[in-house]
């Protein structure tokens, strides 16, 4: 999910993975990297950037922090962000909502989905390296001191036709990471009110919610939205928080029924693990930022762990207080104050990132219809997506069911597939006989899980429709 924020205006970019990432203007934050010093903050949905003072704006193309996805991010050409400020950008723009989905992942898989985690860890951890490599390779053809967006790299592999696809990936993408944002928000309306004169189920608060989201794509600057940004921080590090206090005080109803391994639910926990490591296309940007670029590797691997560990605590414990009857987000199983509170905070994130993680899908919209790109064409244009986004999301309105699928199907692509198979035709001259091999291990891995988490994605939502109607 990928965005670019000029100070003029918007354009859209491919990106992927895990939350929007916006040109910093005043400020900047997968649902969405730059260069830092704690001196100063800038955001973006993924969450704060810190960024150094007086250095040269940053420019960034991201995709929403919900989901993940790729997102790409030109930077300046030199750096003064130290190795913890990128570790802190690294691991801002990985932790979004699919780390609240993992206690229903686990569900779904078993104790077994503790191995997928890691291994879908140690995957897109070489991938983002992969994809950082073919950017530097992509830069030093074609001259430009910042590192190119995924669409320019996919276009370097694979030509245009690679990029034409890539870019249709990142679009579906987030257009599905933008019906995540009504389904997230109408559930947690639902949750935190209940049935009432205004709205009887979470169906009819996606409209409520419609009513307060969808006004913010007709904003001629996002920038209004910035000062949000720190609400995907702050909603992550609560949520975590309560899971963490309602495990360790033994607030919950012991003897929670688990199982060692789910093996015909098993791959959808594949899409949802992905999500918790998407954003490959920012990392080249946090990389140019670097005051030493060359230890971004090591910056990759210390933010992968913590995120990876994050993310096994979490999902454990949630599954192990929860069991089978773990929900789409683990903040549906709580009560009490907690979970007045855990709804309140994430009831802001839908509400800054729609705008947007919709923004580059708005802008290829506007593109193709006449006189889009201004006056009261461009709101029927924007308006009359963000309606066609509300009745997908009502037509299917399973939150974690419908995370499994776009992160088997968009996400693992962006993520897992298509950065290996970039890195062996643009590197591969210079690639030994194991790398190569393991740049087709990866590749194959991504398909496969692609191909039966998307399955397994497909069955879910169709069983969840039926049973609905």
């Amino acid at each position: 999910m990928l965005l670019q924020t000029q100070r003029s205006g918007v354009r859209p970019s491919a990106a992927c993975h895990q939350p929007c990432v916006v040109r910093p203007c005043t400020l900047t934050a997968r649902n969405a990297a730059s260069g830092v010093t704690p001196t100063v903050l800038r955001r973006s949905p993924a969450g704060l950037i810190a960024t150094a003072p007086k250095q040269p704006v940053v420019s960034t193309k991201a995709a929403a922090g919900a989901a993940g996805g790729a997102a790409s991010a030109p930077a300046p050409s030199t750096g003064n962000s130290t190795f913890v400020q990128a570790v802190f950008n690294v691991v801002n723009v990985m932790m979004g909502v699919g780390v609240l989905s993992l206690p229903f992942a686990f569900k779904s898989s078993g104790w077994v989905g503790m191995v997928v985690l890691w291994v879908m860890g140690i995957a897109c951890n070489y991938t983002a390296k992969a994809l950082c490599e073919c950017a530097e390779v992509v830069s030093e053809r074609s001259g430009s001191a910042t590192p190119p967006g995924y669409e320019e790299i996919a276009e370097a592999a694979f030509g245009k036709l690679g990029r034409l696809l890539v870019s249709a990936i990142i679009y579906v993408e987030l257009f599905g990471t933008c019906a995540l944002l009504f389904i997230l928000e109408g559930d947690n309306m639902f949750k935190l009110f209940g049935p009432s004169s205004l709205a009887a189920n979470a169906g009819a608060y996606m409209l409520v919610a419609a009513a307060v989201m969808i006004p913010t794509v007709w904003l001629p600057d996002l920038k209004a939205l910035s000062f949000l940004g720190a609400a995907g921080v702050t909603a992550t590090v609560t949520v975590t928080t309560a899971v963490a206090y309602t495990f360790l005080s033994g607030s919950f109803a012991p003897g929670a029924t688990t199982a060692l391994a789910n093996w015909a639910t098993l791959p959808l926990v594949l899409g949802i693990c992905t999500f918790c490591y998407s954003g490959h296309g920012v990392f080249p940007a946090i990389q140019k930022s670097m005051a030493e670029p060359k230890q971004f590797p090591q910056v990759l691997n210390v933010a992968y762990l913590v995120v990876v560990v994050l993310c096994s605590l979490m999902g454990a414990a949630g599954y192990y207080m929860y069991g089978t009857g773990a929900l789409d987000l683990v903040t549906f199983n709580m009560s009490g104050l907690l979970a007045a509170v855990c709804a309140s905070v994430i009831l802001i994130n839908p509400i800054a990132k729609f705008a947007l993680t919709m923004e580059p899908v708005s802008a290829a919209v506007q593109g193709v219809v006449p006189g889009g790109r201004q006056g009261l064409m461009r709101l029927l244009a924007r308006t009359g997506l963000a309606v066609a986004i509300l009745m997908a999301a009502r037509s299917l309105p399973f939150l974690a069911h419908l995370m499994a699928l776009v992160g088997s199907f968009m996400t693992i692509s962006v993520s897992v597939t298509f950065p290996p198979m970039c890195h062996q035709i643009l590197c591969g001259h210079r690639n030994s006989p194991a790398r190569s091999a393991f740049n087709y291990a990866v590749t194959l891995l991504g398909l496969v899980c692609t191909f039966f988490g998307t399955s397994a994605a497909m069955r879910s939502i169709a069983a969840k429709a039926a049973g609905a109607a």
